[in-house]
This record gives structure tokens, sequence and C-alpha cells, in this order.
């Protein structure tokens, strides 16, 4: 079909009719609409206008507007009234409606909301951004003719991608206002550029962050990630490198680090032992040790009985020696012992309602468990 015939406007009227009767919402079938007839061709209040009429019954395609009182259009409704609409949008129509007008992208970017979950997930070949409960799905080639239908995952297709993908990114944290749990995950092949692109988005964007994960070749672009959250906002640390070599002397001194609840570094990188006790005032932490030596369990029990609260500390190593840690333990104190499915010891705290668990869970892993 001639592209003169696509932006006549009888033709975007029989698109906009499609849209109406199959109750397309009606920022999704502006969109669609759009990117058919191209941006330039057709506006929201003109697109607003013929859905309602059809959607109405009214198949008339005769522009008789003149003889009529114009009708009002979203646009029309006062800022506050706008606002309230867009708050109970879900996260595909919020993006939509980014998309329509200037205006109603300011009422959008101004909503500051909170979000259980953000994740992006990026490789050479296709970006994954997850949102709550949706999944978009960036890449280069157009999915399989044979795909199952998946509403909770939006396949888009452009040869720029990455650069689509990084954008949305930071029109959808614009107004965000707090992440629960944000994952971060970078493969091998993600060229730098892109990390780059990433980080910019941070550098433009400003919102808390609870949880985070960072999965990253280069550990130090992990810890490039985690400076961008606000310290004592940030309760839980979870980082992984895929060579496991990060350097830990570092993290230990970002305040991010002094001022979070729980963190993981098994997968990121071996710690020092003479740094062990910087991990002392987490509830939860598990870390990883080139060996763990019977001085090493006996600092760490005693820095546990006294410590307040209930804390569970978790130690991993390629060399762990059972054997090691139960010459540290004072079997006197051992109140109960058990070797069936997992060994462990558990041990009263004097002049105390708590216990102390010393058990071997996993394989090489030592995890110590203050309780009451």
């Amino acid at each position: 079909m001639p592209q003169i015939l696509l932006t006549a406007p009888s033709t975007i009227r029989h698109f906009i009719l499609y849209e109406a009767k199959r109750k397309t919402p009606i920022f999704e079938g502006f969109k669609n609409v759009s990117e058919v007839v191209g941006d330039e061709n057709i506006n929201f209040p003109e697109y607003q206008f013929w859905y309602y009429r059809f959607l109405s019954g009214n198949f008339d395609f005769e522009d008789d507007r003149c003889s009529i009182s114009p009708p009002l259009t979203l646009l029309d409704l006062p800022m506050d009234s706008l606002a309230e609409i867009f708050s109970h949008l879900d996260v595909k129509n919020r993006m939509n409606v980014r998309k329509v007008s200037k205006s109603l992208r300011n009422v959008i970017d101004s909503q500051k909301i909170d979000y259980p979950l953000i994740s992006i997930d990026i490789d050479e070949k296709s970006i994954l951004l997850e949102l709550n409960d949706i999944v978009f799905d960036y890449s280069d080639k157009s999915p399989p003719a044979w795909a199952p239908p998946n509403t909770k995952k939006i396949r888009i297709s452009d040869k720029n991608h990455q650069k689509m993908a990084l954008k949305d990114l930071e029109n959808v944290l614009k107004s965000v206002k707090n992440v629960k749990d944000l994952h971060v995950v970078f493969y091998r092949s993600t060229p730098k550029s892109v990390f780059d692109s990433f980080v910019k988005v941070l550098e433009n964007t400003k919102f808390d962050v609870e949880g985070i994960l960072v999965f990253v070749e280069q550990p130090e672009d992990a810890l490039k990630i985690l400076n961008f959250f606000k310290p004592g906002k940030l309760e839980s640390i979870h980082l992984e490198s895929f060579e496991r070599n990060g350097n830990l002397d570092d993290l230990v001194k970002m305040d991010q680090f002094k001022r979070a609840k729980e963190v993981c570094v098994e997968e990121y990188g071996i710690l020092d032992p003479s740094l062990i006790d910087r991990f002392f005032g987490f509830d939860e932490f598990r870390l990883r040790l080139e060996d763990i030596r019977r001085e090493n369990v006996i600092f760490t029990q005693s820095a546990l009985e006294k410590l307040p609260n209930d804390r569970e500390w978790t130690f991993y190593s390629d060399n762990l020696d059972p054997i090691e840690v139960e010459q540290a333990i004072d079997h006197i104190r051992v109140i109960n012992h058990g070797d069936n499915f997992n060994i462990y010891y558990k041990l009263k705290i004097p002049n105390s309602e708590y216990f102390i668990n010393i058990e071997f869970r996993e394989e090489n892993h030592l995890t110590m468990r203050k309780y009451n």
C-alpha cells in the first residue's frame, strides 16, 4: 500500500476503528496506530475523538465536529484529576502514556511510585527489563512465528534495541521513589559502551533501593553501581562476579556496606581473614575465605555470643575441613549434636537465653547461628 494512503484521514480512521472494535486500551491503541502511520500524522486528541466515537457505536467517518459542540478530551481535565487517573495505571500503560504528549509525560514523571522489583539483564544480543511482573524483551531480532503468546512478556524488536531499552529504563526511573529489590546483571558479552550508558541512566535519576543484587564480569563495576544508592536506606547487598576476584578491601570501606543489614559476597571475592570482624555488625552475611581455621571459628563464636539479637553468619571455603572446626568447639558446652542429614552442634551461651548452632548445612559451608 502506498505511503500516501496510510496517512490519509480515512485510512487512519479505519485503523482507529479496528482498535476500538478490539477494545484496545486507549493509550496502547494510540501507540499501535502511531507506529503504523507515523507519530507526525496522528495526535492523541484526534485519536481519542474517533476512538470514543466508534466505541459508542457511531461509525460515520465524516468529520462533523464543526456542527457539534467539541467534546472534552482527557487533556482538558485538571492536572490533579489526570494524576489520580494515572496513579491506577499498570507499568505497561504508564510507559505508553509518556509517549502520547509532553504534558502527559510531565504528569507521569511527577508521580513518584514504589516498585517491588526492577530487574535489568543485559547481554550482547538482548536486554530483559523486568518491572514488577511484566518483562520487556528488547532485541534486534523479531520473535519466531511459533512463539507462544505471553501476556507477561512484551517483545520489542529494533536495530537500536540497547539504546531503546536504556531510554525506557531511564523514563521509568524518573518516576520511581523506592525499589524494594533491584537486580542488575551484565554478562561477559555485554559491550562496555552499554555498561557506560547504564551508569549514565543512574546519574540522571534518583531513587532509593532497599535491596540490590549485582552480577558483573568486572568486580569494580559492581562497586560503581553500589555507590549510587543511599547508605542506610540500602539494607541488603548481594554482589557476584564471574571470576570471584572482587576486591573486598574496597567494599568494606564504603558507607553503603557499613550501614547495611545483610551482605552476601560469597560469589564476589575471597575475604582476607583480618577483615572478618568488619562483617560482625550484620544480622546476616555470606562470605568466602581461602581457609576456615580453628582461630577463625573461636573468634567468630566469641563475637556472636557478645552481640545482641538473632544472627546468622555463613562462611564458604573450597578447603573447609570439618575437623578444624570441631577442634574449635568447647564440647563441654554442647547440649545437642546431630550428624544424620547435616552435622551441627548446639551450644548454650552462659548467663543468657540464647543458643548458638554451628552447622555444616551445605557442602563447603559453615553456618554459625544465634537464636533463642
